[in-house]
C-alpha cells in the first residue's frame, strides 16, 4: 500500500487497532478522497454522496453489546425517515439484509441511530436532540443488550430506547453511504471510526471523547475536562488517554490509548475523578541534551502534560500510579539507565527537577516505573513529564526502524522491499543495497525519507532484476548532514520462473558466437541482461518494439569467462529467465 496524498482516492482505510479490520473499496469510481487537513490539522476521508468504503465482518455476536463512535462533518444533508432508506447515510451496511446498524439525518433535522434485528423486526431507533449542523462532531451509538439503545452527541447522552429486539448481528459496515441507494450518502468528511464489542461505561466514554475533542479541536457538551490541548496550555493535543471513575459502576483504571504511555493501578481513584494526559507531538527521541537535570545525559524532545481533575475542573489526587512505557522499536535499552522526569514545580523546564530511576523491564519492550506518587515530586494536575536516559550510548532511546522485509515474489519475479519507521529526524533518504556474499554491496535504489516525522511511515519498493539464488539486502539511512546508519541484513532466495516462452540457441554456446533469443508472442520493449551466477552483469541491451517471433541476436564476447550464465528478458508485464552454458 502507498500512503495517499491530498485529493487522492483511497482504496484502503487501515485499521489502527492492530486487528487488521481494514476498510476497502475495490471500485475506483466509489473511492473516497484523502483530505490532508479536514479537522484541526488532522486528515479525513472526503465523501461526495456516492463514495463509500466497506469494513469487514466485525465478528460481534448477535447477543453482544457494542459501541460505535464516529467523528465526522457533514456539509449538506438530505433527510429521511427513521423507518426508511432515504437520506444521506453516514453509516449503513454493505448488503441490504435484515440486521441493521446505521447513522443518518432524519426529518426534524436530527441524527438517528437506525437499527433492526436479524429477523427484520425492531426497525427504528433513538434520535439526537441536538440538531444537524456543519461542525465536526462526535456521535456515539451504543447498544446495551437487553437494556437499551443510546445515541450520544459530543459526550452528551441525547436519547435512549428500550431494547427488546433479541439477536442483532452488527453487519459489515458501509462507511459513507447507504447499502444500495446511488448518491444516498454523506456529503462531507469522516475522520475517525471506532467500534467496541461491548457497551462502554460513562467513565470510558468521557476519556474517549476527551481524546477525540483534543485531537480534532472541538468542544464537548459534558465533561470536557482535558484542557491541556488549549493553545494557552501548550497544545498537548496528541495521543490523549486517561483513567477515571464516575462511580463504583463506571470505572476505567488502566489506559494507554494510541501512544506509548500507559498508566494503571491508581491507589486512590474516587468518584468523579480523572487523570488524563497527552503530548505536544515533539520528536519521540532522546535528543534534548540541554534541558536535563544532573545525572541525565539526554531526554525525549516530546513532553506530556496531565489534567488530574473532577468533572468541574477542580484539582484532585488519584493517589500513586504505575507508569509503563512501550519502547518496541527503540533499539537496545538497559532499564537502569531510564529516568522518569516530572516537572514538579511546573515551571516548564526539567533541568531543576529530580530524576526518578528504578524502571523495571517487564519484557516485550515494556518498562515500568512503579508507585509514582501523586503529591510533591509526583504526578499532579498541570504537571509535565517525559523520559530520559542516564547513558545515551548504552540506552540512546531512538525511534528508528520498526521493520525491514525483503521477500521474493514468484508471481512478478521481483523482490518486494518494505520497511516501516515510527519516527524520523532529519532523514534525507534511504538506500537499498544488495550483495551475493553479504560482503561486497551495490546500490539497488534510493528513495526520499520523510525528513521529520512522528508517525508510522511505510515504504514499499521493488528490486526488478534480482540475482538468482541466495542474495542479501540491507537498508541504509542518510541524514541531511550526510551521516548515515545501516540496519539489519535480510537474506532472500530467488528462484526465477519462466513466464511465457523463451528459448536460447545455441546452448551451450562457444565464446565469440552470436546468441539468438526467441521470446514467443511478446510485442513490447524488453531489456536483455546477461549475468553470471554470482550476479555480475556482463551485458545489457534494450530491444525496442520487439515483434512476434523476431529473434534477438546478442554478440557474446570471446573474452567472456567460460561458465554458467543467467539470461533475463524483462518487459513491463513479464519476465523471462533461462540458463546459458558458455564454453
Amino acid at each position: 500500500s502507498t500512503q495517499a496524498t491530498h485529493g487522492q482516492q483511497v482504496r484502503q482505510w487501515r485499521d489502527n487497532s492492530g486487528n487488521n479490520n481494514h476498510a476497502t473499496q475495490a471500485t475506483a469510481g466509489n473511492r473516497p478522497l484523502f483530505h490532508a487537513n479536514s479537522a484541526n490539522g488532522h486528515p479525513g476521508l472526503r465523501f461526495t454522496g456516492d463514495l463509500f468504503i466497506d469494513g469487514p465482518n466485525l465478528a460481534i455476536p448477535s447477543s453482544s453489546s457494542y459501541t460505535y463512535i464516529i467523528v465526522f462533518r457533514d456539509t449538506a444533508t438530505g433527510l429521511g425517515g427513521i423507518n426508511d432508506g432515504n437520506g444521506h447515510f453516514i453509516l449503513d451496511r454493505t448488503t441490504a439484509t435484515n440486521n441493521l446498524v446505521s447513522l443518518k439525518p432524519v426529518t426534524g433535522n436530527f441524527y438517528a441511530f437506525q437499527k433492526r434485528n436479524n429477523a427484520g423486526g425492531g426497525l427504528g431507533g433513538p434520535l439526537s436532540t441536538t440538531t444537524i449542523n456543519t461542525n465536526t462532531k462526535i456521535i456515539g451509538m451504543l447498544r446495551n443488550y437487553n437494556v437499551n439503545y443510546q445515541i450520544h452527541y459530543n459526550n452528551v447522552a441525547q436519547a435512549t430506547l428500550a431494547d427488546a429486539d433479541g439477536p442483532t448481528t452488527p453487519p459489515n459496515p458501509r462507511i459513507g453511504r447507504h447499502a444500495t441507494t446511488t448518491n444516498g450518502g454523506l456529503r462531507g468528511y469522516i475522520n475517525e471510526f471506532i467500534i467496541y464489542n461491548q457497551v462502554l461505561n460513562s467513565a470510558q466514554l468521557t476519556v474517549i471523547n476527551n481524546y477525540l475533542s483534543a485531537k480534532y479541536g472541538l468542544a464537548l457538551g459534558a465533561n470536557d475536562i482535558y484542557v491541556q490541548d488549549n493553545p494557552g496550555n501548550g497544545n498537548y493535543d496528541f495521543d490523549v488517554a486517561g483513567i477515571g471513575r464516575i462511580d463504583a459502576s463506571n470505572i476505567h483504571n488502566d489506559a494507554q490509548g494510541t501512544g506509548i504511555v500507559r498508566i494503571l493501578n491508581p491507589t486512590n481513584l474516587g468518584n468523579d475523578e480523572f487523570l488524563i494526559w497527552g503530548h505536544d507531538n515533539g520528536i519521540a527521541q532522546s535528543i534534548n541534551t540541554t534541558d536535563i537535570p544532573v545525572g541525565v545525559e539526554s531526554r525525549f524532545e516530546r513532553v506530556w502534560r496531565v489534567n488530574e481533575v473532577n468533572s468541574t475542573g477542580g484539582g484532585i489526587n488519584v493517589g500513586n500510579i504505575d507508569k509503563r512505557w512501550d519502547f518496541n522499536g527503540f533499539g537496545a535499552i538497559t532499564a537502569s539507565d531510564l529516568r522518569l522526569l516530572i516537572d514538579d514545580n511546573n515551571n516548564g523546564v526539567f533541568s531543576d527537577d529530580t530524576p526518578i530511576s528504578g524502571a523495571i523491564d517487564l519484557g516485550g519492550g515494556i518498562y515500568e516505573f512503579q508507585n509514582i506518587p501523586g503529591g510533591a515530586g509526583g504526578i499532579r494536575n498541570n504537571r509535565r513529564f517525559t523520559i530520559g536516559t542516564a547513558n545515551k550510548t548504552q540506552t540512546p532511546l531512538p525511534i528508528t526502524l520498526l521493520s525491514f522485509e525483503a521477500n521474493f515474489n514468484s508471481s512478478t519475479n521481483k523482490v518486494d522491499l518494505k520497511w516501516i519507521t515510527s519516527s524520523e529526524l532529519n532523514n534525507d533518504f534511504f538506500t537499498i543495497e544488495r550483495s551475493k556474499d553479504a560482503i561486497t554491496w551495490e546500490e539497488v535504489l534510493r528513495t526520499s525519507g520523510a525528513g521529520n516525522s512522528n508517525v508510522n511511515v511505510e515504504y514499499i519498493e521493488f528490486d526488478n532484476n534480482p540475482y538468482e539464488g541466495i542474495s542479501y539486502y540491507r537498508l541504509k539511512q542518510t541524514d541531511f548532514d550526510g551521516n548515515f546508519e545501516y540496519f539489519n541484513i535480510v537474506p532472500v532466495k530467488v528462484e526465477l520462473m519462466n513466464k511465457g516462452e523463451m528459448s536460447l540457441f545455441p546452448n551451450p554456446l562457444i565464446r565469440g558466437e552470436e546468441l539468438k533469443i526467441n521470446l514467443g508472442n511478446i510485442k513490447e520493449e524488453v531489456l536483455i541482461v546477461v549475468r553470471d551466477v554470482k550476479g555480475q552483469e556482463f551485458f545489457s541491451k534494450a530491444v525496442i518494439h520487439y515483434e512476434n517471433n523476431q529473434l534477438i541476436a546478442l554478440p557474446i564476447d570471446a573474452d567472456i569467462p567460460a561458465g554458467l550464465y543467467i539470461i533475463t528478458a524483462s518487459s513491463e508485464n513479464q519476465i523471462y529467465s533461462q540458463k546459458l552454458l558458455v564454453k
